[in-house]
């Protein structure tokens, strides 16, 4: 092996020593960027992926965390102006766990650890002022598990006591929500708050609690009266729309692709409570109670009169009735109306060199299987005066490539990182394959100056023996021989570059550092 590289070695010397200061620069350089992209390449993929430590940190708590990270050595970048700390991917849920134990992040909210501490000689209002914060603090921490809720504030009013009910004010609350960016609360998220903060708290009415947005936006709504009845009037209207809308849409979707159809519904709600009570009379008479009374009288002293008798009878009679109470459901519908949009049919036409999109409008035929098809989607009901308008027209596109969906499947952004490493050693090893063909096309292997050489330095001894045929067969063994050991140095010099690159490109840069000199 020795030998080889020996062999390896020296011969690259020659060929060097015979390539122009400017083919050496080149072919340096050339090495040089190779090796500076291979270490670059190198770093970026052992350059570990970071993750989220903790978010909306505190200054306090922050500097803290810091402080910890850099006890224990662990890399950390710091991100959101100062609030979020990142570790590395694979070390965030075992540091999560280890500053936790460590009672990191302390948060300013305090809740019912407010009371671990003694309170002896405590009064009675610092006890209810604590107890008001712990409940507070509470409160907070639980809504700041929402994912929409970046912060909270939850201040609660309870009155003292009064001495009449009539004059006990009630318990009110109020809840301060900072969302994040881009997030919003539904009606349902809302009214769970309400409701959450309402059961927290003793005596408080869901509609006492009012909720604010950081932008000043009212978002509570009373669960009763006029104004809820009107807002859930609203949400029970969007339901029905959009449910109706969105069993239409699917059902086009599968027939005519995805982005063809629009549809849209608009459904009148009868929204009219109704407690209806009938009373329906017989008008024949029903006994409702009998009673029959019979007195006897008799003459005193006189044992053979048989007296006198007298019979009472009493009926009473009642007019049958019948009570029928009938209670509405509110909310049915009243009338539909429909408003479908499909596009047409676009065909990629081939005019000469151009290749351009022709529009074709759908038959009436279609139209019609298309309106049928909306019609048992929603439940259309021309008894009740339901209106449907499907029109075809041109959607606005201005790529009318929308026709080559993309399937799901093989992404690039999934090998990305997979890719570039691949590029870059294939692009390596063209450098190297490019190297060597430098180095082969300048290798100097011709018949004729061999053979001139070789009848210089034989030409003393040789010539007086045999000045004709000992000479030719001299130079035809040193040639074939030459050609052999070319042959096989060029074989290990490409097995040895392909192998080990880069010991090969130490080697080139020392013997061009050599050459300089």
């Amino acid at each position: 092996m020795a030998n080889s590289i020996s062999g390896v070695s020296s011969q690259f010397s020659s060929v060097l020593k015979k390539l122009t200061i400017k083919q050496k620069v080149g072919i340096g350089l050339s090495v040089i960027v190779s090796i500076i992209a291979l270490v670059l390449l190198v770093r970026w993929a052992n350059q570990p992926t970071y993750g989220v430590l903790f978010s909306n940190l505190e200054a306090k708590d922050a500097s803290k965390i810091m402080d910890k990270l850099k006890q224990q050595a662990v890399p950390y970048e710091i991100g959101e102006g100062g609030k979020a700390i990142l570790v590395p991917k694979d070390k965030v849920y075992e540091l999560r766990l280890q500053m936790a134990g460590a009672g990191l992040p302390q948060s300013s909210t305090v809740g019912y650890e407010i009371f671990d501490k003694p309170t002896f000689g405590m009064t009675d209002f610092t006890e209810k002022v604590d107890y008001k914060r712990a409940l507070e603090g509470e409160l907070e921490r639980t809504i700041l598990q929402l994912d929409e809720v970046q912060g909270a504030s939850v201040h609660i009013v309870i009155p003292e006591k009064a001495l009449f009910e009539s004059q006990q004010q009630k318990t009110t609350a109020s809840v301060f929500l900072k969302l994040r960016d881009g997030a919003h609360l539904t009606a349902g998220e809302i009214s769970g708050v309400q409701h959450l903060v309402a059961a927290s708290v003793e005596g408080l009415d869901a509609n006492n609690v009012t909720i604010v947005d950081a932008r000043g936006n009212m978002l509570s709504r009373k669960s009763d009266g006029i104004d809820a009845l009107t807002s859930a009037q609203y949400d029970t209207q969007d339901k029905v729309d959009n449910y109706l809308a969105s069993k239409a849409q699917t059902m086009l979707d599968a027939v005519l692709g995805p982005g063809n159809a629009i549809v849209r519904v608009t459904a009148d709600l009868d929204f009219n409570q109704m407690d209806k009570t009938t009373e329906q009379y017989d008008p024949n008479s029903v006994v409702l109670s009998q009673q029959t009374m019979q007195n006897h009288a008799s003459v005193p002293g006189d044992t053979s009169s048989t007296g006198s008798s007298q019979t009472n009878s009493v009926t009473n009679y009642d007019v049958g009735k019948t009570v029928e109470r009938m209670v509405g459901s509110t909310g049915g519908i009243k009338r539909l109306s429909v408003a479908v949009l499909v596009n047409g049919k676009y065909t990629a036409i081939d005019k000469g060199k151009e290749r351009t999109v022709e529009y074709t409008p759908r038959n009436q035929q279609e139209l019609t299987q298309l309106t049928n098809i909306v019609k048992s989607a929603i439940g259309f009901d021309a008894t009740r005066g339901d209106d449907i308008s499907l029109v075809n027209v041109p959607f606005e596109n201005s790529d009318q490539e929308f026709l080559l969906k993309q399937k799901p499947g093989f992404r690039i952004q999934d090998y990305s990182d997979k890719l570039i490493i691949l590029a870059a050693m294939i692009g390596a090893i063209i450098v190297f394959l490019s190297i060597f063909k430098r180095l082969k096309k300048k290798e100097i292997t011709p018949a004729a100056p061999v053979a001139i050489l070789t009848q210089t330095k034989t030409s003393g001894a040789v010539a007086a023996e045999h000045p004709g045929e000992r000479l030719e067969g001299i130079q035809a063994i040193e040639y074939n021989e030459e050609i052999l050991r070319a042959g096989r140095i060029k074989e290990d010099v490409s097995s040895y570059i392909q192998t080990k690159p880069l010991d090969a490109a130490k080697l080139l840069k020392v013997w061009l550092t050599e050459g300089s000199d």
